[in-house]
């Protein structure tokens, strides 16, 4: 079985864009929408956006669907610190973990992550269109904006999705997560990081912190200023090359 996991923000049908073409056949794939992503109703207080409160929700999913048999693991963005901490877990026999685009880091609130609570207070006190211009005011904004305005006008979705208000309790709480202590993180099993050029959301030096923490191979795609699609294929092709053999 595959375990897919999504981002902050986002929902579990952004992961066909990373997986669509390069999931072996036969392979189940479970890709759940954490809490207060998605189709999953559930919002609840800042406690339930603990990392590990959020892993042992996905564990749990996992837990009813699988059948015993070794997990592989894609996580793209939280979904990687989340797909770390249920490797780390002991809960399940493990494959390989794929960890893209890490954003998380050993300190709360990383700097690549302080847009989110930007957007969040902003969803607090303006409607969306208000609220946008005032993001496009804000130092955060335009410090993503300046490095890559593809990553930047990809963050305005956090403030017109369906339920971005009622919802704004994940962009405050989830990113005052550390993901890992230092020298604490070890994954059990073969992994991977995958990671992309001019991303200040996901940068460089955060992918490198996690291969150099887990001892891993990391890869870099094409910049997604220098074309979506490519850079979707080039995941693609990689996330199809490791997860041969899974079943």
């Amino acid at each position: 079985m595959l375990l897919a996991i999504h981002g902050l923000g986002s929902d579990s049908s952004a992961m066909r864009d990373y997986l669509a073409g390069a999931v072996p056949p036969g392979v189940r794939v479970l890709a759940p929408d954490l809490r207060a992503h998605g189709a999953n109703p559930r919002i609840g207080e800042p406690g339930d956006f603990a990392l590990e409160a959020l892993a042992a929700e996905v564990g749990d999913e996992l837990a009813r669907a699988g059948d015993g048999s070794p997990v592989s693991i894609v996580g793209v963005s939280l979904g990687a610190a989340l797909a770390a901490s249920i490797a780390r877990s002991g809960r399940f026999p493990l494959d390989r973990v794929a960890l893209v685009r890490p954003a998380f880091t050993h300190e709360p609130l990383p700097a690549n992550l302080a847009v989110f609570p930007v957007i969040g207070r902003l969803l607090e006190s303006h409607r969306p269109r208000r609220a946008l211009a005032e993001l496009h005011r804000s130092g955060a904004w335009r410090a993503i904006a300046h490095e890559s305005l593809a990553h930047a006008r990809g963050l305005e979705a956090q403030l017109t999705q369906p339920l971005a208000a009622e919802r704004r309790i994940r962009l405050l709480e989830i990113p005052r997560n550390a993901a890992y202590r230092p020298g604490e993180l070890r994954i059990p099993a073969p992994t991977v990081v995958l990671a992309s050029e001019r991303d200040p959301v996901h940068p460089l030096h955060v992918a490198e912190a996690w291969r150099d923490e887990l001892g891993a191979r990391m890869l870099v795609s094409p910049a997604r200023d220098d074309g979506e699609a490519a850079m979707f294929a080039w995941f693609r092709e990689q996330l199809g090359s490791f997860l041969v053999g899974i079943r």
